[in-house]
């Protein structure tokens, strides 16, 4: 569309997507969700209005034009959690 992304993801979560995405195939692109003040990865698939951020060598991250707009100004980015790292915005 032209836009630029409101959600800056860092090259933490690009590489937590990408390793998510080595060991379920079937997953081309991601869609973020956003519930609860919490952020969620799921398998997803391109809707008419989603904002796409990509980033070459890794999966397409989808949005609806809500949850864009919910996270304007935020940051993906991952923690280190008992099972490994974790994606969390900031």
């Amino acid at each position: 569309t032209g836009e630029q992304p409101m959600l800056t993801i860092t090259e933490s979560a690009w590489n937590r997507l990408a390793k998510i995405q080595s060991t379920r195939p079937q997953i081309v692109d991601f869609r973020l969700t956003y519930l609860d003040g919490k952020v969620k990865c799921k398998r997803g698939v391109l809707k008419t209005h989603d904002k796409v951020i990509e980033q070459q060598g890794h999966p397409k991250l989808l949005l609806s034009r809500k949850v864009a707009r919910k996270l304007d100004q935020r940051t993906l980015d991952t923690i280190e959690a008992t099972n490994g790292l974790r994606l969390e915005l900031t």
